[in-house]
């Protein structure tokens, strides 16, 4: 858990080809089981949710056909890996049912949490520093590292502000949802929510992603449910007015107090629109119709997986393949097939479904399950634009 949570994109150590990261699941995964195998208790693993265990089995189904698929298309093997292994992590369902009946586990994870939030938030914010004052440049060593082997990205956006992206970041609207949730309990909270929700709109502006920002506007709506209007009005506010603050604070100092960024802004909101004033909205136009006829020839069972697309540069007319679709959903339907994105989408939804029926039944302290519900929508909103649904850590939000 802690290597989750610390390891950013789990790129940090790998051997033979396999992160640290993997490495761990599968060694847990094989001890846990080999425990069970000596107590004679292997039947216990099932004893979670008969739907659950159904569901995954189908969607395990489908990807071993989508897996084969994209063999037998001559895919590179090691994408094919890559994209399936995302989907191991599904298997710590079995075992997290029961060590989180624990409540040391519990607080553990709500622990290493903040830890991320808090070191994630700080990591930003020192990257975007060096690259603000010109300590170092893009294409320079630094960067280099970030985009290899931290696996993000970092992009200038004029007037001293860069985007810092990060995998990782993509826990950040659902904490949000859960943080802002959990703030709209009539009582006196603990200062460290608001340090913790601060922590994390300095990641999200930072990183200033639409498809995020989106998820978190229709996450803050799901939010009223079960809230009463008063408190829900107010910490949406405050949410939302951080937001602001944080945004136009950093860009002020970092423009050397010549503009709140409020162009930006608006400029990053106008491309939902009009997609073609921004080089990657419409490097995303571009793709999609070579995703739409990738679809087209197999929309049944998919292309299989570590498909790669190819597509012209209308600005620069030079050929680019790449393996990301940046569609969460038509790359879903194009690798998996119809049926395959179905079954991952359904599992999301069936999820949500149990939570927001837990949540009718209860009486009481329910804003931690509103927050967790907001923040499945959001994933499902994120999947648009950004592979969510089949990330590593969409898969282990869905898991917790």
């Amino acid at each position: 858990m802690a290597e989750i949570f610390l390891g950013g994109s789990g790129h940090y150590l790998e051997l033979l080809g396999l992160s640290l990261r993997t490495l761990l699941i599968f060694f847990f995964i094989f001890l846990w089981l080999a425990q069970l195998i000596g107590d004679r208790s292997i039947k216990k693993i099932f004893d979670i949710h008969s739907h659950i265990n159904y569901l995954l089995l189908i969607l395990f189904a489908f990807l071993a056909m989508a897996g084969i698929n994209g063999i037998v298309s001559g895919h590179e093997f090691r994408q094919v890996i890559a994209d399936i292994m995302p989907f191991s992590f599904l298997l710590l369902i079995f075992p997290s049912y029961y060590l989180f009946a624990d409540n040391k586990t519990q607080e553990y994870l709500v622990r290493l949490i903040g830890v991320f939030i808090i070191g994630t938030a700080l990591f930003s914010l020192i990257t975007f520093t060096l690259f603000s004052l010109g300590i170092t440049e893009l294409h320079f060593d630094f960067y280099q590292w970030y985009r290899d082997v931290d696996m993000g990205k970092i992009t200038n956006m004029g007037a001293g502000f860069f985007r810092i992206v990060e995998p990782a970041h993509i826990l950040v609207v659902p904490l949000i949802l859960i943080i802002t949730s959990l703030r709209m309990r009539d009582e006196k909270h603990n200062k460290m929510w608001l340090l913790l929700l601060i922590a994390s709109i300095i990641i999200l502006v930072l990183n200033l992603s639409r498809g995020y920002f989106l998820a978190l506007a229709i996450g803050l709506l799901v939010l009223k449910f079960k809230h009463t209007w008063k408190m829900w009005f107010k910490e949406t506010i405050i949410t939302g007015l951080l937001v602001i603050l944080m945004f136009t604070g950093i860009h002020f100092l970092a423009s050397g107090g010549t503009s709140p960024g409020l162009e930006l802004f608006g400029m990053r909101l106008q491309s939902f629109t009009q997609p073609t004033i921004e080089v990657s909205t419409n490097t995303r136009m571009m793709i999609l119709p070579i995703i739409w006829q990738t679809i087209t020839q197999h929309p049944i069972l998919g292309v299989g997986l570590g498909a790669t697309i190819t597509f012209t540069d209308v600005h620069t007319y030079e050929m680019i393949t790449t393996p990301h679709f940046d569609w969460g959903y038509l790359e879903m339907w194009a690798e998996m097939g119809i049926l395959g994105a179905l079954a991952l989408t359904f599992l999301y939804l069936y999820v949500g479904y149990n939570i927001l029926d837990k949540i009718k039944k209860i009486h009481d302290w329910h804003e931690f399950d509103v927050g967790i519900l907001a923040g499945i929508v959001a994933f499902l909103v994120m999947n648009i634009t950004i592979p969510a649904l089949f990330h590593v850590f969409g898969i282990l939000y869905l898991v917790f």
